[in-house]
């Protein structure tokens, strides 16, 4: 038979065994349970994961900022630099032929056609008929040819100089469909004497120039991959 002490210490004893299964259950409760997927991933997955939704939300701030431009708006090109004014009566024509051959500018036609009135000059003054059939429209070769011809029949030979080309002004510009005619003034300086058989000056001078202006007129078929234009006009002013 239990003594009254020994009754007090066992009670004592039940509740020390209470008090510590209570603080157990408490600890264990306490505790996040089931499956936390993020303890599987690497430390570096993880920040990853994180600096990925903080640039997805920065995306979407930086979107909300943006002004959407019309997609038909386009900024404007620069204008192609014909070599002439656009209140120019020829501006027109000039851009047409442009758009058959983007390389024609009126600076470049210029340098050609300078080339060319030397070219064909030199020529009929040598009576060069091969190089001046290339370069002429029959018409005008036929012009030339006669001219040669007399000089031959009464035994005179030019003896000419081009010094320089003072200046080109366009004077007309016409578009046919793909045939482009353009017209010059070339204003220019000589030195110009016809000899005879024996080298005596019949007519001219031999070292005194004189200003020229010569009105010729140029034809090509801008559509055609031959660069080179054709003289179909001579006159002068």
């Amino acid at each position: 038979m239990q003594t009254e002490s020994e009754s007090f210490d066992l009670i004592i004893i039940l509740a020390l065994v209470a008090v510590f299964i209570i603080f157990q259950l408490r600890r264990t409760l306490g505790k996040k349970t089931g499956y936390d997927p993020t303890k599987d991933r690497p430390k570096d997955q993880n920040n990853n994961a994180r600096q990925q939704n903080d640039e997805q939300n920065d995306e979407q701030g930086a979107e909300d900022n943006v002004f959407q431009i019309r997609p038909d708006v386009e900024q404007d090109q620069p204008a192609m630099n014909l070599g002439l004014a656009k209140s120019s009566p020829h501006y027109d024509v000039i851009e047409k032929i442009n758009r058959f051959d983007s390389s024609f500018t009126l600076r470049n036609f210029f340098d050609g056609a300078e080339y060319a009135y030397g070219l064909i000059l030199n020529s009929f003054w040598s009576k060069d008929r091969k190089t001046l059939r290339s370069m002429l429209s029959r018409q005008v070769f036929e012009q030339f040819e006669g001219a040669i011809g007399q000089l031959e029949k009464q035994n005179l030979q030019s003896k000419n100089k081009l010094m320089d080309v003072e200046k080109i002004d366009l004077v007309e510009a016409n578009l046919t469909g793909s045939l482009a005619e353009v017209t010059v003034e070339f204003t220019s300086h000589m030195i110009m004497s016809t000899l005879d058989s024996d080298n005596n000056l019949v007519e001219g001078s031999a070292d005194k120039s004189v200003k020229i202006s010569d009105i010729w007129t140029f034809c090509r078929d801008v559509k055609s991959a031959d660069p080179n234009w054709t003289l179909v006009a001579t006159r002068t002013s």
